[in-house]
């Protein structure tokens, strides 16, 4: 048989794209999934039956991918899912700014692993020559489709992340403290509080004074896409993304953007068509973005409608996975060849 093997540091209670990808694709078939300690995966690792191993890229670190290693030096097929790289990530938490490349050691990790995993098509150019890159697109539920409509008198703006540097928040914070109106919108963020304290404390004291903004701490996938579906607006200001899902979901929902070009969010909204896209970190350009859809329904309401018709594209989970599996069943075969 050619079973597949995912192994992803356990998330524990958080939520995020990457490990929704993980959890979703296990769920229709593509691969099995397994979750191990962050700090120690190494005495439980075992391919048992599986002819693939894939390594989640959380694991790209010096002491992370030791155990993965050791598979491949006794002949074990190895992949990575590169989700992001664990340095641009660090990067980006730190509130230095985002990195534009990974570091030598995790190129130097892909080249010798060979097989890479992207659930979009960003890192693929970045990769040309280093590795094999075996793009399987993400699939969204059925349940986030939804048609366009108009908007209540507020515009309802939503965010979905963990409350940490890395996704930007607090320049939507100062976009919104510079604003003359403050009774034409509502912002909700939907995300974990917990995970950088410090940072999440200044957002909520900040956005206290604002009086505009409901901080709601970690939800359900189902509660999250309710939050989002009730929405007008994503604002998306990270610093650092691969293939953003949460694009996706608002997309079939029928809900523009407003994002910083953090990965593929360019390619995916298509500038002025299912979303306004900024450079990274340009506060001016996020707040003429930002203005113009809560100012103009008109022109959120155009989006709209695009975006649901871009939604038709947007393959369900188990087509997603169906593809998954039977792309990573020709890996390895071809590794055992």
């Amino acid at each position: 048989m050619n079973r597949v093997l995912l192994v992803q540091p356990d998330p524990g209670s958080r939520i995020s794209g990457g490990y929704l990808y993980n959890t979703k694709m296990a769920e229709h078939g593509a691969w099995d999934l397994l979750s191990l300690p962050a700090g120690d995966p190494a005495g439980r690792l075992d391919p048992g039956e599986h002819a693939l191993v894939l390594a989640d890229s959380m694991w790209l670190t010096q002491e992370g991918i030791k155990p993965f290693s050791r598979l491949r030096s006794r002949g074990v097929a190895m992949g990575i899912v590169l989700h992001s790289f664990p340095s641009m990530i660090a990067a980006a938490e730190s509130g230095l700014g985002a990195r534009n490349e990974p570091t030598a050691f995790e190129l130097e990790v892909l080249e010798q692993f060979g097989n890479v995993i992207a659930p979009g098509r960003h890192y693929a150019d970045l990769l040309a020559g280093r590795a094999d890159v075996h793009v399987l697109e993400p699939g969204i539920d059925d349940e986030w489709r939804a048609p366009p409509r108009r908007r209540g008198e507020r515009c309802a703006l939503v965010s979905v992340g963990a409350v940490t540097p890395r996704k930007g928040f607090l320049d939507v914070v100062q976009v919104l403290e510079e604003r003359t109106r403050k009774d034409d919108y509502q912002w909700t963020v939907v995300g974990a509080l917990d995970v950088d304290v410090e940072y999440a404390r200044a957002v909520r004291e900040r956005t206290a004074r604002l009086g505009t903004v409901v901080l709601t701490g970690q939800r359900s996938p189902d509660e999250t896409r309710a939050i989002v579906q009730r929405a007008d607006v994503l604002v998306m200001p990270s610093y650092d993304e691969n293939q953003p899902l949460v694009l996706l979901e608002a997309m079939a929902a029928s809900v523009p953007s407003v994002a910083y070009a953090a990965g593929a969010a360019a390619r995916m909204l298509g500038d002025g068509k299912a979303g306004f896209v900024g450079p990274v970190g340009d506060r001016k350009k996020l707040a003429v973005n930002l203005d113009r859809l809560i100012s103009f329904e008109a022109e959120r309401h155009r989006m709209a409608r695009h975006c649901y018709k871009r939604q038709e594209k947007i393959p369900s989970w188990v087509t997603a996975a169906r593809h998954a599996k039977d792309a990573l069943s020709r890996i390895g075969v071809a590794k055992r060849a």
